[in-house]
């Protein structure tokens, strides 16, 4: 099986504006099948519960409580004393945050430029940057502003260790940091340049270390450690590659949960991680309210309207997904991997042409890889094998080979030359 985890391990693996990265899952075995769904390992996991105590919940909000009546949000004063802070710069920062998660990339990269200005020496402007060029290409699931992410990504390496050479701020460079590696890492691991992302990756593992010795009441870094510790299982789960270093996958649950409620800037980003890990879990009811919420805040977000299609598909409300990832086409005519999702909704519910149809108008983007394209032959040649059109099933199972060597269209291959066989 080729495992396939872009930044669809994120991980996971995107933190749309998050600093840190998370990777989207993508399904690394016949995603058709109803028992397994899209997920990274392939495998349906042993039930987890995933809780975090009331008494933490609890004691934390009496934390902010002695914020309240202040001119900003009671997080930002606990933000700005946990990381040495001032408010003002945790409230700029969080509102030029948000404008990325409410998807006005143009008014995310402006109010970032602005704090760069402002605040010289913080490093926000570059890794905004970052952020904005990942996130229009996480959304597509393409690389078509690579030469603009690695200049952004370049620089703002260099301007965090630069920072750290001087005294102070060391909480909210190492954060910094740590988002900017992770969400390299992920990138790496999108071009499948699994070394690089595995280095990357403990890089980021050490930043957040770092961060946590600065800033040990600043709960956001948990996000880094949930991600790796749930995702890691998954992947060791699926490749021998991999060292199998024990199943974590209900600590990185448990971090996931306590970012989502105590974070200072990556609330929206661990909602989203959950989504997908709900997804891996098969609990798709509980991914659906994680999306939900998301989307009742940030409508026009593509990539979580995109998962939030993929969940209604899984728990069969197929004209809530289809009016889901027509919306998506609607308001962002340039995203091509909707067309993919609709192809597969048609598939599963059972309407072959359109399915056909929105696999072709996928395939028509020049910017579909080689292994993506793969993949969409291979569920336009299930469409032709429903239909026992042997001949046409053939073609696509074998382009589906030729460009990417996919095993499971290479077992369907020996199926349709059984079936010519026996007329």
């Amino acid at each position: 099986m080729k495992l396939r985890i872009p930044s669809s391990l994120a991980l996971r693996s995107l933190c749309v504006a998050g600093l840190l990265g998370l990777a989207l899952p993508v399904g690394a075995q016949d995603a058709d099948a109803p028992d397994v769904g899209d997920t990274v390992s392939g495998k349906r996991p042993p039930e987890l519960a995933g809780e975090i105590a009331e008494t933490e919940a609890t004691g934390f909000r009496a934390k902010l409580q002695q914020y309240e009546g202040r001119e900003y949000d009671p997080i930002v004063y606990h933000g700005a004393q946990a990381l040495d802070l001032t408010p003002e710069f945790v409230h700029e920062a969080r509102e030029s945050i948000e404008l990325m998660y409410k998807r006005d990339y143009p008014g995310a990269q402006k109010a970032f430029a602005t704090l760069e200005r402002k605040y010289k020496g913080y490093g926000i402007g570059a890794a905004g940057q970052v952020l904005v060029w990942q996130a229009l290409m996480i959304e597509n699931f393409d690389f078509q502003y690579e030469s603009q992410y690695q200049r952004a990504y370049q620089r703002a390496r260099q301007e965090l260790e630069e920072a750290l050479q001087r005294p102070g701020r060391e909480g909210w460079e190492n954060f910094l940091l740590a988002g900017m590696l992770g969400i390299d890492s992920i990138h790496a691991m999108r071009h499948e340049e699994y070394l690089k992302a595995l280095n990357r990756g403990y890089e980021a593992l050490k930043a957040v270390r770092l961060c946590k010795e600065a800033a040990p009441d600043f709960d956001d870094t948990q996000l880094g450690d949930g991600l790796f510790n749930y995702w890691a299982t998954v992947i060791a789960m699926s490749s021998k590659l991999i060292p199998d270093t024990g199943d974590k996958r209900q600590q990185g649950i448990e971090q996931m949960m306590l970012v989502e409620q105590q974070a200072v800037f990556l609330v929206p980003p661990a909602t989203l991680g959950l989504a997908f890990t709900w997804i891996e879990e098969g609990k798709y009811r509980e991914a659906l309210k994680s999306s939900t919420k998301l989307r009742e805040k940030y409508p026009n977000s593509v990539i979580n309207n995109l998962v939030l299609g993929r969940v209604q598909m899984y728990l069969r409300n197929y004209s809530e997904a289809e009016k889901i990832y027509k919306e998506v086409a609607a308001y962002e005519t340039d995203n091509m991997r909707v067309h993919y999702y609709l192809g597969r909704l048609y598939s599963r519910w059972g309407k072959r042409e359109k399915a056909d149809a929105s696999f072709d108008a996928y395939l028509a983007f020049d910017r579909v890889n080689d292994y993506d394209r793969a993949v969409a032959y291979y569920y336009k040649g299930n469409l032709q094998y429903r239909q026992k059109n042997w001949a046409k099933a053939e073609e696509y199972y074998k382009m589906s080979w030729r460009l990417a060597k996919l095993e499971k269209a290479k077992r369907k291959l020996e199926r349709v030359k059984d079936k010519k066989k026996g007329g």
